[in-house]
């Protein structure tokens, strides 16, 4: 794919260093043609968008600008046309964010198969890295069936449930929206290579850093601000008190945006971070249906149509009278056997027979020394 000369412009701005959102919004101000800024640029126009800084100093001015006189537009076309890369700024009518604040992002570089994905009204859910079994499962069915309902799960290809849900969008055809702190050409988590480049071929992936730009912490919250200026909704499936996904939800939050979250357990540490924003006066998620009704609430629902929502069922398998027994005693509740014992009356034999049965049906997950309703 041949890299226009406006895109190369744009991504040569968006490698330069020292460069951030701001700066960058103020630099298609002054040019809204990119290859205009980037000739003025050459010329040392730098002091136009930093003077308006009363940090910087002139030395530090200088310095910035000197840097920025070596803008590189053929060094990032090459790198846009060996990694099919797209980019999209703020001016672009197929622009992605409806918002304009200055700490957005103003261009975007993406990469994969589906560009349909963000012509579709857009979800984003999030939550822990550190999630139960019951988390990642109602995060992939969640996805599963909003993206059955015509809606892109829209996820930050983290560990727990924002793997969880790429995954359920994927399984239901897709396509789904990777949103990464890093450069396009770097993975990370390295164990979602083989995640990330099914999210690609099924959906796209987004950045706002150059490629070459590695994983550093303090680029994973900001990462989060563009996973909710993205979503029409957000979803919340479990959080700790703190973390990214409430982060993410305040993001929504200052962006007017929907927010869900699943009430949990007060015994479920990753339920501490929902329970807080439901109280917070966040929408309790009890149903699919909820979410793609808020959707159709949105503007989003202007980008495509909505279908009914799809629930993802597991095959019913008739259960024995002791795992029937044992499953409710977990009454939705991480139990131990010791506890299952204590509450149903039946032997560590009975209990433990029981436990492989309903671990067999997919009814109940082994994780952390725990028993999880799945």
């Amino acid at each position: 794919m041949m890299a226009t000369a406006r895109d190369a412009a744009v991504a040569a701005l968006v490698a330069l260093p020292h460069m951030t959102p701001a700066r960058l919004h103020r630099i298609l101000d002054a040019w809204p043609d990119p290859t205009d800024a980037v000739a003025a640029l050459t010329r040392g126009g730098a002091d136009t968008i930093l003077r308006v800084e009363i940090r910087l100093d002139a030395l530090r001015r200088s310095e910035i600008g000197s840097a920025w006189r070596a803008v590189d537009p053929v060094r990032a076309a090459r790198v846009l046309e060996r990694h099919g890369t797209r980019v999209v700024t703020r001016l672009d009518p197929d622009w992605p964010i409806d918002d304009a604040a200055p700490d957005l992002p103003a261009a975007l570089l993406i990469e994969g198969d589906r560009s349909d994905a963000l012509e579709r009204p857009r979800v984003a859910i999030v939550g822990t890295r550190a999630a139960t079994p019951a988390g990642l499962t109602d995060a992939h069915d969640l996805a599963h069936a909003l993206t059955a309902a015509g809606i892109s799960v829209v996820s930050g290809l983290a560990i727990g449930i924002d793997g969880a849900a790429h995954a359920g969008a994927l399984e239901a055809g897709g396509p789904t929206v990777g949103v990464v702190a890093t450069g396009l050409d770097v993975i990370y988590p390295r164990r979602h290579a083989t995640l990330t480049a099914r999210v690609r071929r099924h959906g796209i992936v987004v950045t706002e850093h150059p490629h070459g730009t590695g994983p550093r912490p303090e680029r994973f919250p900001v990462r989060n601000r563009i996973i909710a200026a993205l979503a029409d909704v957000v979803v919340v499936v479990e959080a700790a008190s703190r973390g990214g996904a409430l982060s993410t939800a305040a993001a929504a939050l200052r962006l007017g945006r929907p927010v869900f979250a699943q009430p949990g357990s007060r015994r479920n540490p990753v339920a501490a971070g929902t329970n807080a924003l439901i109280a917070d006066g966040a929408h309790p998620l009890l149903d699919p249906a909820d979410v793609v009704l808020a959707v159709g609430m949105t503007g989003g629902a202007r980008r495509g149509a909505l279908r009914p929502p799809t629930r993802a069922h597991r095959d019913a398998e008739p259960l024995g009278s002791e795992a029937r027994r044992v499953l409710r005693a977990l009454g939705g509740e991480p139990a131990t056997a010791d506890e299952l014992a204590a509450r149903t009356g039946l032997d560590p034999v009975a209990v433990a027979r029981a436990v492989r049965e309903l671990v067999g049906a997919g009814r109940v997950a082994r994780h952390r020394g725990l028993l999880w309703p799945a």
